[in-house]
């Protein structure tokens, strides 16, 4: 082998290397949601409670977070009898790296006589929950 190809080639393994090195260091966005739930309204014909619900979602990672899906899920407390629930899936966009965003939701829930007698009294409490549905942390997708 020639003096040069060989510069070459170890010049292109070197070059391969450092790439590879990148790639393994990088990290995904780290999403942080915290959900929070106000009862509006109370609808005794129709036993329908109706919440505002406001999450408040961080990217705490050092990557943007791109194409961000969220499913927000309001329920009756899981241990009382006929238990309901409603979601409703929201589309946020993009949260850059370090920086937070708030998104404001109304969901109403439909729920048995009983169930809605204690809610409606304040004696129970609705439950809320939120999950990430889709992200990309790479602008391309």
């Amino acid at each position: 082998m020639k003096p040069v190809t060989s510069v070459i080639c170890i010049s292109v393994l070197i070059v391969g290397f450092l790439l590879c090195a990148g790639c393994a260091s990088y990290t995904t966005p780290e999403i942080n949601i915290v959900p929070t739930i106000t009862q509006v309204n109370a609808s005794p014909d129709t036993l329908t409670l109706t919440y505002d619900v406001i999450l408040d979602i961080t990217n705490t990672g050092s990557n943007n977070a791109y194409d961000v899906a969220v499913m927000v899920l309001v329920s009756t407390p899981t241990d009382l009898p006929e238990y309901r629930f409603i979601h409703e899936n929201i589309e946020v966009g993009t949260i850059e790296k370090k920086q937070s965003t708030s998104v404001k939701t109304q969901l109403a829930l439909q729920m048995t006589p009983d169930n809605y007698s204690l809610l409606s009294r304040g004696e129970r409490k609705a439950e809320v929950e939120a999950k990430i549905t889709s992200m990309s942390s790479n602008i391309m997708g």
